[in-house]
């Protein structure tokens, strides 16, 4: 019994010794922290049932950039590509392929975490669409403006700064409305982030600005805050919302209107501590990330703590009491342990233990009515600080040690407010699809081969038999496409000559000797035999194999520019030499175009065989005598006689257009012991 009795007695003396110290504790005056701490009313959770009934929408995630990234905040989408803010002080690019691309940084080089207010810690940013400019809300230095392009920063709002008399310790989150204004939030006006467990100790302190680019000047809107966090603006900018984290709320706070000025409570008794919220892209509602969401097992600690004041008080003092040594002789003699020890004990991270594990998504509309929540009850993401949907994914990202962002498929409701708007502005690119299909008919001249039907034809001689075009011709009178015509007067035009000469038309023109087209890219000239009369039959003349160039520009290119020398290496596969020279009269009919290719199209096509074969020969003196044969016979069976329709497919013959110098046009000569002697040329 005396055992016991003395284990009682020395049990009772210490617990009177502590209650002693820790009301000196609470009771002395000027102790740290120097805040105010008083009961804070809350208003009570929403019970979980209809649209905040728990679910596991957000189970099942796949780990993305996992050990690239740590603790992505928020997220923001700019160019089709996937921005967020890390704890390590970056703002990053996350790129499809598991690539991470730095984008800029607000803070200064330093050696982990333990330094984060050296390194910064960019909580919430903006990327404005049109200019490309990058509005950092850094905890520690400030709001940033940041020139994507060129990485030029400009401070905006500095941390040394009072505004009405404060401070402001922890720049939170930020966007613009459409004249370039800024909203911000200030979490705390008394802690910096690496304090910030006291924020949930200590009276409310944080305030909600707008920033006047013009003026330069920052305007408070909401003040005595308790940790606001995240702001968005209404599609018509006549109010913003801001998070109040601690006491689960968004305020509404009227920009316009007849209560411009005034504030009211949005939506209340959140089952968890909101954190950053966005606009839907459909304008259809709010999305609000729950940091961590609460239930009768797992109560947030804060809210407990909420109307125990002197409680607060306490751990708020015992707290810094202890945190102030290991500061002191951090200061004296630098160490990382001691700055180790001052990090666990004061940062808003050491907090996360004590919260629950259930984390949730919240959709609401602009009445503040909660219409769909989706859950993690897996604990594979332990918070949820913003959610975004990107490459059919949704991303979650959490604050503090997650090195990876969470990816799961995305709820029903969220697939119709986000693609929604997606596919109205997607709706432009599906249109050009078929509106340039039927324009392809169109500008087949200009883009295949298939017709000599363009735009800018030009002439470059008076036969109505030969024309210019990639494949082979197989008629007498018009030209030829990659589908051989059937008919026996045209093919390609839509309207078939019906006169015994055949018509030149602007898109078809058949009448031309040479029609080199200015766009097409493969051509080859195929020249036709015509009868000695007046009026060439309109029967079809036999098909000849010419020298198709399909998929070569470079072939044009020869016999647009240069259009003698090819013609002259091509005589010996053509069966009509009789119109070399009008192969050489090109480039003289370029210049005359129009008129020239009509006047000598009006022209007697008597004499033009004639002259064809007077012209034949001074081509044709390079050739040897069995291919001057040749050719006659060619000539013989060119007289028009009853032929047979032309078949529907016709085999193409691909020859490779010779590259030789061209022939001398010189005398040939025999050189003997007895002198040189001239050969005579029969065809001269």
């Amino acid at each position: 019994m005396g055992f016991i009795y003395a284990i009682l007695k020395r049990s009772l003396k210490f617990i009177i010794y502590l209650t002693l110290v820790l009301t000196f504790i609470v009771l002395i005056p000027n102790l740290p922290p120097y805040t105010k701490f008083s009961s804070i009313p809350l208003a009570p959770e929403q019970e979980r049932t209809g649209a905040l009934a728990t679910n596991d929408a957000l189970n099942n995630i796949q780990k993305l950039y996992e050990g690239k990234i740590l603790g992505p905040e928020a997220f923001q989408i700019w160019k089709n590509e996937l921005y967020t803010s890390l704890a390590t002080g970056e703002i990053v690019k996350l790129s499809p392929g598991g690539h991470v691309t730095f984008v800029t940084k607000i803070g200064k080089p330093c050696t982990g975490l333990i330094q984060e207010h050296i390194c910064g810690r960019p909580l919430g940013f903006y990327i404005h669409e049109k200019s490309g400019t990058l509005y950092v809300a850094d905890a520690y230095h400030g709001i940033w403006k940041v020139d994507l392009k060129t990485d030029r920063k400009q401070q905006l709002v500095s941390p040394n700064v009072p505004i009405d008399g404060r401070k402001p310790q922890l720049f939170n989150s930020i966007t613009l409305d459409k004249n370039g204004g800024v909203y911000w939030t200030d979490s705390s006006s008394d802690y910096m982030l690496k304090d910030g467990v006291y924020i949930g100790l200590s009276d409310p302190s944080g305030r909600l600005f707008y920033y006047n680019p013009a003026t330069k000047e920052n305007k408070v809107l909401l003040d005595n805050l308790w940790f606001p966090n995240g702001v968005a603006l209404s599609p018509d900018e006549s109010f913003v919302l801001v998070v109040e984290t601690l006491k689960q709320r968004l305020l509404k706070y009227y920009i316009s209107g007849p209560k411009k000025g005034k504030s009211e409570v949005f939506v209340d008794g959140l089952p968890g501590t909101p954190d950053n919220i966005r606009a839907l892209p459909d304008n259809s509602g709010i999305q609000i990330a729950l940091y961590s969401a609460s239930d009768e097992n797992n109560p947030i600690i804060t809210r407990n703590l909420a109307s125990l004041p002197t409680l607060r008080k306490l751990l708020a003092r015992l707290s810094r009491l202890i945190e102030i040594p290991f500061e002191y002789l951090n200061s004296q003699f630098p160490n990382p342990v001691f700055e180790e020890i001052v990090y666990q004990i004061g940062h808003i991270a050491t907090a996360t233990p004590v919260a629950p594990d259930l984390t949730a998504l919240l959709i609401s509309d602009w009445n503040g009515n909660i219409i769909a929540s989706f859950y993690n009850t897996d604990s594979n993401v332990k918070h949820i600080s913003d959610a975004i949907v990107f490459n059919d994914k949704l991303m979650l990202g959490s604050p503090h040690k997650q090195n990876f962002v969470a990816a799961v498929p995305i709820p029903e409701l969220l697939k119709k407010t986000y693609f929604a708007n997606e596919l109205k502005t997607e709706v432009p690119k599906v249109k050009d699809t078929p509106v340039q299909k039927p324009t392809v008919p169109k500008e087949i001249p200009k883009h295949s081969t298939t017709t000599t039907t363009t735009q800018k034809p030009t002439t470059a001689s008076t036969s109505t038999t030969t024309t210019t075009t990639p494949k082979p011709p197989t008629t007498s009178t018009t030209t030829t496409t990659q589908k051989p015509p059937t008919t026996s007067t045209t093919t390609t035009t839509q309207k078939p000559p019906t006169t015994s000469t055949t018509t030149t038309t602007q898109k078809p023109p058949t009448t031309s000797t040479t029609t080199t087209t200015q766009k097409p890219p493969t051509t080859s000239t195929t020249e036709k035999p015509i009868t000695t009369t007046q009026k060439p039959s309109t029967k079809p003349m036999p098909q000849q194999k010419v020298t198709p160039t399909q998929k070569e520009p470079e072939v044009k290119q020869k016999k647009t520019d240069n259009i003698e020398k090819p013609m002259k290496s091509e005589t010996p596969p053509q069966k009509q030499p009789e119109n070399k020279v009008k192969e050489s009269q090109p480039n003289t009919a370029k210049k005359e175009t129009g008129k020239s290719s009509t006047e000598k199209q009006n022209s007697p096509p008597v004499s033009k065989p004639t002259e064809s074969k007077a012209d034949s020969g001074k081509v044709n003196k390079s050739d040897n005598k069995p291919k001057a044969e040749n050719t006659n016979k060619k000539q013989d069976e060119n007289i028009p006689k009853k032929e047979k329709p032309v078949p529907s497919t016709i085999p193409i013959v691909e020859e490779i257009v010779s590259d030789t110098a061209k022939p001398n046009k010189d005398k040939l000569k025999v050189i003997k012991k007895s002198g040189p002697e001239e050969i005579p040329n029969p065809h001269i």
